[in-house]
């Protein structure tokens, strides 16, 4: 006798669910969702939504624009691409995708996309056009914030090779060329302008038996970041002779870890799943009590990053005199907590100078200060921007 109840339908109706999930759920997310403009995974920018053609003859170009869009923002796509990594890692011993980095020696890690290693061979160079633009954009920068009577600095945060070349192969520096920094430091001549601060030398000198480097992250630890903090706060105080700074922090012995105060570290070993790389030791900033704190964040400014982990914000400290305004990138993680003791009020803007927001910005605040620090690879990207390796794969 059959009987009268049956799961089959409920089962088909289960599978049915299933596969409208796996359909539906990733675009929806995709529509749902901030728009994202950097992978964690593959550490690379996203392809940014194309607009609208203004002619027949752009389409082709914009409809595959928007193809290589979608490909780029569908749903849990960083989840996929690591699963997909991490299980071709365990059951194959492989990577499964291409990841721009390399081991050098000793465990160190290091990035190789946007140019990065050919730069360092002096194998992209500015043309002499390219390097006036860029001095007299920085001219123009400088005279019109002095006009306003505010002070300018720029500080470029090394890339990882310019201050440890020993760790990226044997024999380095026999491939090394002349790198677009250093074409710009040599334009400047040997009395380079105040605003200049060269952080490269000072990083390379005060390199010892700690690193200021993450060997497992393309960023500096706490400690390079403070290296670089006095270096740039001892211009500050040229330019602002009596005011005083909070610029004595102390650091604890290298201690074994995977993230150190920042919170983050180690992007390079886990671009390629080398987890059990992660863990290095580093020394961390001790006994600090901080008197910056977050400061309410209202001055209308347009185009803000919207990446959840590319906020802008605004934060002081009620001790100190001076106002600033910081544009920055990742390598300002590290410095931000040393900056926030010095400034009454400070605006960090994840982006790179924008006269724009300067303008809105001085509608309701004038600072004392704009800082401008960004990586050495990027420096130059109004310019003569790198390529973008798999922008738009």
């Amino acid at each position: 006798m059959e009987s009268p109840f049956s799961f089959r339908p409920i089962y088909n109706w289960i599978v049915i669910i299933m596969v409208l999930g796996a359909l539906f759920i990733p675009p929806l997310k995709m529509l749902i969702s901030p728009e994202e403009h950097w992978s964690a995974t593959e550490q690379r920018l996203l392809t940014v939504l194309p607009t609208l053609p203004v002619t027949v003859k752009g389409l082709d170009t914009f409809f595959s624009q928007v193809d290589n869009y979608l490909k780029d923002h569908f749903g849990f796509r960083d989840n996929f691409i690591h699963r997909y990594q991490r299980e071709m890692e365990k059951r194959f011993g492989q990577i499964g995708v291409n990841a721009p980095v390399i081991k050098g020696l000793d465990n160190w890690y290091f990035y190789t996309a946007e140019n990065i290693l050919e730069d360092f061979q002096g194998r992209t160079p500015l043309s002499q056009a390219q390097l006036e633009q860029w001095l007299s954009a920085q001219d123009k920068k400088v005279n019109w914030l002095r006009q306003q009577g505010i002070a300018y600095i720029l500080a470029v945060g090394p890339d990882k090779q310019s201050i440890y070349p020993e760790y990226l192969l044997e024999n380095a520096m026999a491939i090394k060329g002349i790198s677009r920094f250093e074409q710009m430091k040599a334009a400047l001549g040997q009395q380079p302008p105040p605003y200049f601060v060269n952080l490269h030398d000072v990083l390379r000198q005060s390199k010892g038996t700690k690193n200021l480097y993450f060997k497992n992250d393309t960023h500096w630890n706490m400690l390079g970041a403070y290296v670089a903090f006095q270096t740039i706060f001892k211009r500050i105080a040229e330019i602002f002779p009596g005011k005083t700074f909070r610029t004595n922090f102390t650091f604890t012995d290298d201690v074994p870890g995977i993230h150190d105060s920042t919170g983050h570290q180690g992007d390079l070993a886990r671009m390629i799943l080398k987890e059990k790389d992660l863990n290095e030791s580093f020394p961390k900033l001790q006994n600090f009590i901080p008197c910056g704190h977050t400061l309410p964040f209202n001055y209308g400014i347009s185009n803000i990053n919207k990446d959840s982990d590319k906020v802008s914000f605004a934060k002081g400290c009620d001790q100190a005199e001076l106002t600033a305004v910081v544009f920055r990138d990742s390598f300002t993680v590290a410095l931000e907590p040393f900056f926030s003791e010095n400034f009454k009020k400070v605006i960090y803007l994840w982006k790179g100078y924008d006269q724009k927001n300067m303008e809105e910005i001085m509608a309701s605040f004038k600072p004392d200060i704009v800082l401008e620090i960004t990586v050495e690879r990027y420096v130059f990207d109004s310019v003569a921007p790198r390529y973008k390796s798999d922008q738009g794969k």
